[in-house]
């Protein structure tokens, strides 16, 4: 990186003129401005605004090049939220770290403007299930015989019995029904059948793709990201990941016979596929005004050895290239019936959706496929035959097999990365002040999709987060923190009003000086505030002393000097820490213990030559696993071995 950075500082200092054409955004404005500002450049400059790079997209941004007075503010808005980013980081991180001191939490806090939103969102969730109290209610299915066949039906119970999600509540009502219709005649009250039509899905942005691949594979957010990262810089295989747009500009219709010959080169097993493709079919990827710095992932026109890839790149590559396909297929065509019946009072409903042409949906084996589900997700949701019988309104029905089930209401379920992701691209659904709503719809939410994957993974390394199978859970650490953060610090509100001044910032009708002077005095406020209330929170019984008394981590009496000893994770792993400023000593962890250090005396001496001996580990022939041995410190002019024995060395 350094020796590219000399390079481009020579080619700057040779320049008369610098045309920008980094990403058509703050943070591209950024990377491109920071690096003349540290060259001390001060020539012309002009920006190039692109957001796509084929060569009809290329050209007409070089046909329309700004002078780059009108793109500075940009500059100014990516370096505030910069500096006002590192202002919290440093200054709150470390205040609510030494206040967690006081009360024997001796580890590093970290707050930021998305990571502890993003924290707080999980444990909003976790404490709703913690105190939710699941309530019965009853379904009721029978099974319908017409003329033409039969089909199953589901009660509609009436708002009496019922809760606010239409769900029976009363027992003894279910039970009456259950047995007043059993056998019982019945009329059909509405028969309906419409046509419906279905578009294929979109090409992926980097969001949308994570959140795929975790539902479909279980990968993580960075696992995505840093495989998408290899199939568009080793591979040339796909297009830049880190994209929010699932559009692309009308100019890229030029490419689509280059790329699907390149989809057949690179893999003949999608010749039959491309085949079916219609590349003159007007698609409604193709938008303008729907494309920002970058357009959706899709493959490039390069012929691409697939044999290369990794399985999780191959995954990631194969799903692309089939959503890009599905662009140029016909929609997916079915009749969609709706059929009602009443017997006496009672109300029973089904639906149907019957397919009559695949159309995009043939390139794909199932819905779990096109359309993966989390596990557990849409399980209430009611199920759609296939097929019903033709039926016509008023006709006569005959209802048995009526049955019962007992059912428990269950809370919103744990967050997984891919829902932890959706909720963080929508976060206005989670803010209940209404004018941060609308600012953090028309915005990219927490956190940018090049970022996201970072920071959940961050939160998991910080001790935040958990993983469980596929769900992330919060720890005790994050609920901790969260208990005594302030509203504004642990709300998308702070992003929001933050995201409404940068704007006026990038627009030019903000400064940027201003905005920071705020920064600093909010801050300051609120150190002081703290400052004033640290005995108070700190004291036995206050809040901060009550919110990490759970979190406090694993402690051990010191070997050394009998003080206390914490585990903590390092680089390689974890190991145990005397917290005694005057000691200070580490030892490795066995399994979540400590583990003693053996005594230079206390280690035999080599059978085999009289040396002493020195505790090894590694593996012994025909064995899997490595384990302790010991071994002569002569080595190698002596290769003496002796077995280790724990338990001699233990009290």
């Amino acid at each position: 990186a350094f020796k590219q950075y000399k390079i481009v500082e020579g080619l700057v200092k040779k320049a008369s003129t610098i045309y920008i054409s980094t990403d058509y955004d703050r943070e591209g404005e950024a990377i491109a401005r920071s690096l003349l500002d540290r060259f001390r450049y001060s020539g012309p400059i002009r920006r190039v605004c692109l957001t796509a790079l084929d060569e009809s997209s290329i050209k007409k941004a070089l046909n329309n090049v700004k002078d780059g007075k009108d793109t500075v503010s940009l500059y100014y808005a990516a370096l505030a939220r910069q500096r006002a980013d590192w202002l919290v980081g440093m200054n709150v991180s470390r205040l609510y770290t030494v206040l967690a001191r006081d009360v024997g939490f001796n580890h590093t806090l970290h707050v930021g403007r998305v990571i502890t939103p993003t924290v707080a969102l999980v444990c909003q969730r976790d404490r709703e299930i913690a105190g939710f109290t699941p309530s019965p209610y009853w379904t009721l299915g029978v099974n319908v015989s017409v003329q033409n066949g039969q089909f199953a039906a589901q009660w509609i119970p009436p708002e009496e019995c019922s809760d606010e999600q239409g769900r029976c509540v009363n027992k003894a009502y279910a039970e009456q029904v259950a047995s007043q219709v059993n056998g019982a005649n019945a009329v059909i009250s509405k028969a309906e059948t419409k046509p419906g039509k279905e578009s294929a899905p979109l090409p992926f942005d980097l969001t949308s793709l994570q959140q795929y691949a975790s539902k479909r594979w279980g990968y993580t957010a960075q696992q995505v990201l840093d495989a998408a990262q290899a199939l568009y810089e080793t591979h040339k295989a796909t297009t830049y990941p880190r994209t929010d747009s699932r559009y692309l500009p009308e100019s890229q219709k030029e490419d689509i016979p280059d790329i699907l010959q390149a989809l057949i080169l690179s893999d003949q097993n999608v010749s039959g596929l491309v085949a079916g493709a219609d590349p003159h079919r007007k698609a409604r990827v193709f938008n303008d005004a729907k494309v920002t710095a970058h357009h959706a992932i899709i493959p490039t026109p390069a012929r691409t050895d697939i044999s290369a890839m990794s399985e999780i790149e191959f995954n990631l590559y194969d799903a692309i290239r089939r959503f890009y396909i599905a662009q140029f297929y016909s929609e997916f065509e079915f009749t969609k019936t709706s059929i009602e019946v009443q017997c006496g009072r009672h109300l029973f409903a089904s639906a149907g959706k019957t397919p009559t042409k695949q159309g995009w949906k043939v390139l794909f084996a199932s819905d779990s496929e096109s359309s993966p589900k989390d596990e557990g997700e849409d399980t209430d949701a009611p199920v759609e035959q296939e097929k019903l019988p033709r039926v016509s309104q008023g006709e006569p029905a005959l209802l048995n097999g009526a049955e019962l089930a007992n059912k428990m209401t269950r809370p919103a379920p744990h967050f997984t990365e891919a829902t932890l992701l959706a909720a963080m691209e929508n976060i206005a659904r989670f803010v209940t002040e209404e004018k941060f709503k609308q600012i953090l719809k028309d915005t990219a939410g927490l956190g940018t999709p090049a970022t996201r994957a970072s920071i959940i993974q961050g939160a998991v390394d910080k001790g935040y987060f958990k993983r469980q199978k596929k769900v992330l859970l919060a720890t005790d650490k994050a609920h901790a923190l969260i208990a005594v953060l302030p509203p504004a610090i642990k709300s998308p509100g702070m992003t929001a009003a933050w995201e409404q001044e940068l704007e006026k910032v990038a627009s030019g009708s903000g400064n940027m000086s201003v905005f920071m002077k705020q920064i600093s005095t909010w801050i300051c406020q609120m150190v002081e505030q703290l400052k004033v209330a640290a005995p108070v929170l700190t004291k036995e019984g206050g809040a901060m002393a009550k919110a990490f008394e759970g979190a406090k981590p694993p402690s051990h009496e010191c070997f050394n000097c009998g003080g206390e000893m914490h585990r903590i994770k390092g680089k390689n792993g974890f190991f145990w820490g005397c917290q005694n400023e005057a000691c200070k000593k580490t030892f490795p962890d066995n399994r979540g213990k400590p583990e003693k250090r053996i005594a230079a005396e206390d280690c035999p001496d080599c059978p085999d030559c009289g040396s002493p001996m020195r505790l090894r580990k590694g593996k012994a022939p025909g064995k899997k696993r490595a384990s302790k041995f010991w071994g002569c410190t002569a080595y190698p002019d002596c290769k003496g071995t002796m077995p280790f024995k724990k338990s001699d060395f233990m009290d």
